[in-house]
């Protein structure tokens, strides 16, 4: 019985972390209509708009036409750095750290090279074939 109540009580402290420390926890609850000449760029697959909102930012990712994908722009490798942003790069495939050079897949927000080891911070979205929101 005590290894149970040891054991939960490791979980409860640990398995809840925010582990995006240093990342300001900003209340997001945004609404895009994408009838709006400003988000027509995220009318096709792989398109992707930077939106006003989070920490330093939020990337709006299209991921086929249904489902859009919304990070957080503030890096997770090294938040305490005032440059730690996140960019997509020229490609349009990735998004970089300005200032580590930590590259991140849109298609999941993973890192994929550079010293960078956690995903981009994601909030939730949903569409309903004309609205995308994005909350936390």
């Amino acid at each position: 019985m005590k290894r149970w109540v040891l054991l939960f009580t490791v979980v409860s402290l640990f398995g809840c972390r925010n582990k995006y420390t240093g990342i300001p926890n900003v209340n997001v609850n945004l609404y895009i209509n994408l009838q709006d000449p400003q988000y027509q760029s995220l009318s096709g697959l792989g398109s992707w708009a930077y939106l006003n909102g989070g920490s330093k930012g939020i990337i709006i990712f299209n991921l086929d036409n249904e489902n859009y994908l919304a990070y957080e722009r503030h890096c997770p490798y090294d938040p305490e750095n005032s440059c730690a942003k996140i960019v997509v790069d020229d490609t349009d495939l990735f998004a970089e750290d300005t200032c580590c050079t930590t590259k991140y897949q849109l298609i999941d927000g993973q890192a994929i090279s550079g010293p960078g080891g956690l995903p981009l911070k994601a909030y939730n979205t949903s569409f309903d074939g004309n609205i995308i929101r994005v909350w936390n």
